[in-house]
């Protein structure tokens, strides 16, 4: 019986990973949030409210709680908290936790925005031009987007339309990038384990920095872009690459070493990334991804519930 801790349930990510594992019978599910008052904590067996990842003593919080329900499966859910766990996994591995976390090596490239940037410049991928400070920037009439280097999440991003603009911001920590200008924007789920690649590529739109409605696409470009990405940072497990598409040219402008957002659209079109991670954790094989859909749409929907705390 796996007893699985998913960190900040509350958000868009943890909970669809919780409505995923929830229809699993072999699994009890354990969370964790920064909010006292998380809307996944219906789902779990046991929830409770956990320190930020970037707080003193964080750490010895997770390891209490993972011996105490002795839980055998670790899924942090945003950057912050991955890059702080990665940092102590012997302590986990120790405890014989397994670690829903890529290598320590794709998490260093991944992980900084401008370490990805100059990764996929020396390997030759088409990617928008980056830099670290606006005297960088030669063009100043070109559209650019600020965000943070190391980010958690879509947020505290901003575009601006000239250089000047950016000139007397605080953009300590961030990284600017050229802004392609593009319609055609897609997020692409790869899941690599031993000689079996599965791709899954949806094109979205974004809606307050999430994917409100996706498009399944079946692009050969794309396969293409992604089995050269395997083949220069090999990993295990998955990897959430994003894409815009202008003049039949294809600018990797992010890579998510974390399980993504669509992780629910997936599965429910049979790609089962968070249960094949689970599953090359424990052993097991997985089988190539041959998706049984020429046409598919996603769309998030409102949903209202009330957690009965008292009766």
């Amino acid at each position: 019986m796996r007893k699985i801790l998913v960190t900040a349930i509350s958000g868009d990510i943890g909970n669809g990973i919780l409505k995923i594992l929830s229809t699993s019978k072999d699994c009890v599910l354990y969370g964790c949030d920064v909010n006292d008052m998380a809307i996944g904590m219906d789902m779990v067996h046991s929830f409770w409210k956990c320190k930020y990842a970037v707080e003193e003593g964080y750490i010895e919080q997770m390891l209490e709680k993972c011996k105490k329900y002795h839980i055998t499966h670790l899924i942090p859910v945003n950057e912050r908290e991955i890059e702080v766990i990665a940092a102590s996994r012997n302590l986990f591995e120790e405890l014989q936790i397994k670690l829903v976390i890529q290598s320590e090596n794709v998490l260093k490239i991944c992980l900084d925005k401008y370490m990805t940037f100059l990764f996929l410049k020396k390997y030759d991928f088409s990617v928008p031009n980056t830099w670290l400070s606006p005297n960088e920037i030669l063009d100043a009439d070109t559209k650019y987007i600020c965000k943070p280097r190391k980010s958690n999440g879509s947020k505290n991003i901003f575009i601006f339309s000239k250089k000047e603009e950016i000139m007397n911001k605080d953009i300590n920590q961030c990284v600017i990038q050229e802004y392609i200008e593009s319609d055609n924007e897609y997020t692409v789920g790869v899941f690599h384990h031993k000689n079996i690649l599965n791709v899954i590529s949806f094109k979205r739109k974004l809606k307050n920095g999430y994917s409100d409605k996706v498009e399944l696409v079946d692009n050969e470009k794309i396969y293409e872009l992604v089995e050269k990405l395997v083949m220069v940072l090999p990993f295990e497990g998955y990897l959430n690459v994003q894409l815009k598409e202008r003049n039949g040219i294809f600018y990797i402008f992010e890579i998510n070493a974390r399980i993504s957002g669509t992780v629910r659209f997936r599965d429910m079109l049979g790609f089962h990334d968070l249960l094949w991670w689970l599953d090359i954790l424990d052993g097991k094989e997985i089988l190539k991804y041959v998706c049984p859909y020429s046409i598919a749409i996603g769309m998030r929907e409102l949903n209202e519930k009330f957690l009965v705390l008292e009766k």
